[in-house]
């Protein structure tokens, strides 16, 4: 695989995209929030997916387009902190970047997040995109990646995937080190929807009815600020190993490799076939046969 400067496209100049493009056409774009998260950075939700994205992009020849942190953030708005942004305003604005990578010669997209909600947007953002341009672009939810790499023997809880973050970027600086901090777990919530499982039984909870959480700590608990920074790196340097294993067990050039294969069934087979009754594409595309 071509040694590269950088993975991140808006690090990248002309000239190095253009050679990208020549022999690839994979990018993943990684969704953020910036919302309470306990004693975390408030934009933490946005740095572990961008994390996963650089490991996937190292494993696939890919690139990231990152700093995209403001979506919708779900039951957290009653933080100061939090930027809440409807489902319906970040799809739109999602679309027209989804659009544009297409015209740039980007046909893999993966958007990736690490927050509940997320699915609302990305979900419905894979769908869509589909039906408008018949390009299958793709959105992985890395709670579920997570719980996929659980199962193949991979061991960690969500915080060491945070701390892990920090670590693979480059960002450690960031995290909050206190020894004054009280930096005990609060695990009881005073939020009505965990006193009952009513709503999950039949729906994720964030697709389920809308809701807010009753304090800043009942998202998260109190975790993220640490005693030291031998605590800290620690932690960092534990959790950028558990990521790698994570990354390694979804098997990522598998999933970009089965991309192509959906993309060619669908200009090879199916469009031929039901190209009079499928939805029209909003935008001229390209002939499927190149």
């Amino acid at each position: 695989m071509k040694s590269m400067r950088t993975r991140f496209l808006p690090k990248m100049t002309h000239g190095e995209v253009c050679e990208y493009i020549e022999r690839n056409d994979i990018i993943y774009v990684p969704l953020g929030t910036c919302e309470v998260h306990g004693t975390f950075p408030l934009d933490v939700e946005n740095t572990a997916p961008e994390a996963f994205a650089l490991l996937m992009a190292e494993k696939t020849d890919g690139l990231v387009l990152g700093s995209l942190p403001y979506f919708f953030c779900g039951a957290s708005p009653i933080s100061p902190g939090t930027i809440q942004m409807s489902v319906a305003d970040g799809l739109s604005y999602l679309k027209a970047i989804a659009h544009s990578l297409l015209n740039q010669g980007f046909r893999r997209q993966v958007y990736l997040s690490l927050h509940g909600p997320a699915f609302l947007t990305g979900g419905a953002l894979a769908v869509d995109f589909f039906d408008e341009t018949k390009c299958p672009i793709s959105y992985v939810d890395m709670v579920n990646g997570c719980e996929y790499a659980m199962e193949k023997g991979v061991k960690f809880d969500f915080d060491d995937v945070f701390y892990g973050a920090y670590e693979i970027l480059d960002r450690k600086n960031e995290l909050v080190v206190d020894p004054t901090l009280d930096t005990s777990e609060k695990t009881s919530s005073e939020t009505a929807i965990d006193e009952t499982d009513v709503f999950r039984r039949f729906a994720h909870p964030s697709g389920s009815i809308g809701f807010y959480f009753a304090r800043p700590e009942d998202h998260a608990g109190m975790t993220g600020a640490l005693k030291s920074t031998q605590e800290r790196d620690e932690k960092c340097a534990a959790g950028a190993q558990v990521m790698r294993q994570i990354v390694d067990a979804m098997d990522m050039p598998l999933y970009v490799e089965k991309m192509r294969e959906l993309d060619a069934q669908h200009r090879d087979v199916i469009l031929p076939r039901y190209a009079k009754i499928l939805p029209r594409n909003r935008y001229p595309a390209p002939d499927y046969r190149k």
